[in-house]
């Protein structure tokens, strides 16, 4: 059965809600395959539905949107830590902590694997190298009649090693293990910086909104850092699922999707 779905939104908020309503509608069963959500904006909200994301999750009892953003990009301490070798240093030191205050983050977090990656030689500050390589590329502009490359810019989430709880045909034993993120894949277009992110599943209450913001932030940082404008950001879930659904939820956000107000 296909039910691949390709949902739009102006905003973070919109384009989570579209996905909301599109794949609890699709066959009835509150669940899609192969799901692309569109964001044209990344940095705009709209503050009503937030609310509303916000409410579903409370009601529910699980973690707000801004916990579940956090676990891939700490707004707040970015904001203060503008290098990004030193916010990883930052929130390595920090890491100890939130691991003991939420259990969720006992197998690690995305945000550790952003800044430090294992790899066959150490870690990695994978956020510091996508920096780095975005200026090396835009340093040749002036240089090279190709100009800077597109795509080079490549994130990889999952970590390659047998003792960490990943996806690994050979080891793993875990069918809903840690990480769903498994790839980050930015875009250079001229003086924009897109951002393609890849989920192998998505839970779209539980999770999706923080998700989304997230990504959102972490491309405004990126761009921040490199002197670029924050383009569109593209969330790909193999599967996405209306996880606890509700039908008054949906209906509410479907209700509010069809007023005057996004229109």
């Amino acid at each position: 059965m296909n039910t691949d779905l390709v949902i739009h939104g102006d905003n973070l908020s919109e384009a989570w809600a579209r996905t909301v309503v599109a794949v609890s509608a699709a066959h009835g069963k509150h669940k899609a395959f192969h799901v692309v959500t569109r964001i044209s904006d990344p940095t705009a909200e709209d503050a009503r539905i937030r609310e509303m994301a916000d409410g579903i999750l409370a009601e529910r009892d699980m973690a707000p949107i801004s916990t579940v953003a956090n676990t891939l990009f700490p707004h707040a301490l970015a904001r203060r830590t503008p290098d990004p070798e030193a916010l990883g240093r930052r929130y390595m030191d920090l890491l100890p902590t939130l691991q003991h205050l939420d259990r969720e983050n006992c197998r690690g977090t995305y945000f550790e694997r952003l800044v430090n990656y294992e790899t066959t030689t150490g870690h990695l500050n994978q956020l510091a190298e996508l920096i780095r390589r975005l200026k090396q590329e835009l340093a040749v502009r002036t240089k090279s009649r190709t100009g800077p490359k597109s795509a080079r810019y490549e994130v990889p989430m999952e970590q390659l090693s047998a003792n960490l709880p990943v996806s690994e045909a050979e080891h793993d034993t875990n069918p809903i293990g840690f990480p769903c993120l498994t790839l980050l894949s930015f875009q250079l277009d001229d003086d924009q910086l897109h951002v393609l992110a890849h989920y192998r599943s998505h839970y779209l209450f539980r999770r999706a909104y923080g998700n989304y913001l997230a990504v959102c932030r972490l491309l405004c940082y990126v761009g921040g850092q490199t002197g670029l404008a924050p383009g569109r950001v593209t969330i790909v879930a193999g599967y996405a699922k209306v996880d606890q659904h509700r039908a008054g939820s949906v209906k509410v956000l479907d209700e509010y999707l069809n007023t005057d107000l996004l229109i």
